[in-house]
């Protein structure tokens, strides 16, 4: 009995098995091989039968180009063609593809018509063209790609000549990387359509302000940029925002962060200009789930004591490699309770004296300030700034008003000496003239009185 149970668990077990190897996917794999177009299309194809292969991995190779109707590819799923010569690729054969990956990055496409990305690889999810030539994305490039969910385009020198309705039909995308791209602008209405839109990836472009993004993302890398302010930003469900590296960057207030109220990781390190972090007074909570703020290697003098929120709650703070003015201005962070790793970030860099020693080494009497603190200063400005400004505005409305009514008085001023000097003058418009000699040569000679008379009594 006991054998005849191990011998139904053994071909139970045996059944399962071959049932695994029958339905586990096919891989070939023929990446580095150096192979030639041909030498895949009429040697290997003999070798190997393609319409039960899932997955065909070409990558390092040779092709120059790849057509779907010079081999059997009915099951295939994912395609690997990167790190190849490809200056084109085509599906025009099968019916109906059953692909869902494609990557064909680190090529030499320059551009992408109408019979690659057509109709027939519309099942088609991933979507990887990197590192290649393309100088242009028209608006029909992808508009059968209806169930894509990663596009990247990244590297590639396509400069402005994207056009702004090329994601028109990608309503299921969720991953999008455009970083270096060369572009100095992204169109309002690009990004519209993406409502499932998660992870944006706009690095390493030359833009100066952030473009109009979809509420729903929730990974935002726009490092490497030419950004120089930021405005509010409206994402709720944003977990991750990168701005390392921005060259322009001198000021970053955190309450145009107020509505990301999901942030986990806020970076800005290696920005060599950021040098003030600020916060104004608000009711609501900032950055509650905040677990980590980089800010290493920028610019920072000093911290305000406004930030103490934020320093007390974030789990990680990077910043070390600033130079820190180590003044009273900074009393407050060592009267604060901190980690080890966040006492070594505080190095001072000015004044001389307290030059190389970290913060919390120097004794509190010893951080003076020659002028008044930063925070009380900044205060001040601003206080000036809300009224000098509006006195601005209503001396330059005053002025203009005041331009104005001149003219217009002016203008009437005339008229009216016009109109007076007509009344003056009405009904002596006619001039009679008495002393007047008719002469031989048809001339009319007019005289003083006494010689008229003269010629009167003649």
């Amino acid at each position: 009995m006991i054998f005849k149970s191990w011998l139904s668990i053994l071909v139970l077990m045996k059944w399962n098995y071959c049932t695994a190897i029958a339905t586990f996917p096919k891989t070939v794999d023929l990446s580095y091989r150096d192979l030639q177009r041909e030498d895949f299309f009429i040697k290997i194809q003999n070798q190997i039968d393609m319409r039960e292969v899932n997955e065909l991995i070409l990558r390092g190779n040779k092709f120059d180009s790849f057509l779907d109707c010079s081999t059997k590819l009915d099951s295939l799923r994912i395609l690997d063609l990167s790190y190849n010569n490809l200056k084109k690729f085509f599906f025009l054969c099968l019916e109906e593809s059953n692909l869902v990956s494609l990557n064909v990055s680190h090529n030499q496409i320059e551009y992408i018509n109408d019979e690659a990305l057509n109709h027939r690889v519309m099942k088609l999810k991933i979507l990887d063209v990197s590192f290649n030539d393309l100088y242009v994305v028209n608006d029909t490039m992808l508009q059968h790609m209806k169930n894509l969910e990663f596009l990247s385009l990244a590297s590639n020198p396509i400069e402005e000549n994207i056009d702004a309705y090329v994601f028109q039909n990608l309503t299921q995308l969720k991953h999008l990387d455009l970083r270096n791209v060369s572009s100095p602008y992204f169109s309002p209405s690009l990004f519209e359509p993406l409502s499932n839109l998660e992870h944006l990836d706009l690095s390493l472009n030359p833009i100066e302000d952030v473009p109009p993004l979809p509420s729903g993302i929730k990974v935002l890398y726009i490092y490497g940029t030419n950004i120089l302010h930021l405005g509010s930003f409206v994402m709720p469900q944003l977990l991750v925002l990168s701005l390392d590296n921005s060259a322009n960057l001198t000021s970053i207030l955190l309450n145009n962060f107020e509505n990301l109220t999901q942030l986990e990781i806020l970076s800005m390190r290696d920005s060599p200009r950021l040098s003030q972090l600020r916060l104004r007074p608000m009711s609501s909570k900032l950055l509650p789930r905040l677990k980590r703020l980089s800010l290493q290697n920028c610019a920072l003098e000093t911290l305000n004591s406004e930030l103490l929120p934020i320093i007390q709650k974030t789990a990680i703070l990077d910043l070390q490699s600033n130079p820190w003015r180590c003044d009273c201005r900074m009393k407050w962070i060592n009267a604060m309770n901190l980690t080890t790793d966040l006492v070594s970030s505080f190095r001072c860099q000015t004044p001389l004296k307290h030059r190389g020693k970290l913060l919390h080494e120097v004794p509190s009497q010893e951080l003076e300030c020659d002028e008044p603190p930063e925070g009380r200063r900044g205060f001040d400005a601003e206080a000036v700034g809300r009224i000098f400004y509006p006195i601005l505005w209503v001396c330059l409305a005053l002025l203009i008003l005041g331009l104005l009514a001149t003219g217009v008085v002016y203008y009437s001023r005339g008229c009216l000496d016009q109109w007076l000097m007509k009344m003056r003058h009405r009904g002596t418009d006619t001039v009679s003239y008495t002393n007047v000699v008719e002469s031989t040569n048809d001339l009319i000679r007019i005289l003083p009185v006494g010689e008229a008379n003269d010629h009167a009594d003649v």
